[in-house]
């Protein structure tokens, strides 16, 4: 009985069976590199994305910040004109500009006596007595757009 399986030919189906489940194991490898190579393309998609939308966001930054260091200064004049004048609807508009630049970002720089002299912040124009190293008085608040100084705050700074 031996002797006949030895002899016998082997069958063409075990072959086959064989064969297709060999080329079974490879497309299934195959398969799992193709969605591992797909999920690593998503996740650099999704980076690329990502950095992309903060680079826009910086740039939308920069170019607000130097459109405010061109534009603040006249902002300013003008509200030091509707201060003085008796005009309410230039007031008024004056206050609205400010409001909307502030819910986009704008924030002044108002520093209180005492407070320690930051030279990003403060541009000390006078000295008087006081301890050192501090605001003695803001002669002029300063303004800042997303963390960027658009104009810092002009002070008197204390001297020993």
């Amino acid at each position: 009985m031996n002797q006949k399986k030895k002899d016998a030919k082997p069958n063409p189906l075990e072959a086959r069976i064989i064969e297709l489940e060999s080329a079974l194991e490879q497309a299934q490898a195959e398969t799992e590199e193709a969605k591992a190579s797909s999920l690593r393309s998503l996740a650099d998609l999704e980076n690329y994305r990502r950095r992309l939308s903060g680079e826009q966001a910086r740039w939308s930054d920069q170019a607000v910040t130097a459109f405010l260091r061109k534009a603040l200064p006249s902002f300013l004049e003008l509200s030091l004109g509707a201060s003085h004048s008796t005009d309410e609807t230039m007031q008024q508009v004056v206050e609205k500009f400010f409001e909307t630049m502030r819910s986009q970002g704008l924030k002044d720089i108002s520093p209180q006596a005492g407070e320690t002299i930051n030279p990003e912040l403060h541009e000390v124009l006078m000295a008087e007595e006081g301890e050192p190293g501090t605001v003695v008085r803001c002669l002029e608040i300063g303004w800042e757009f997303n963390g960027n100084v658009i104009q810092p705050a002009k002070v008197s700074g204390a001297q020993s």
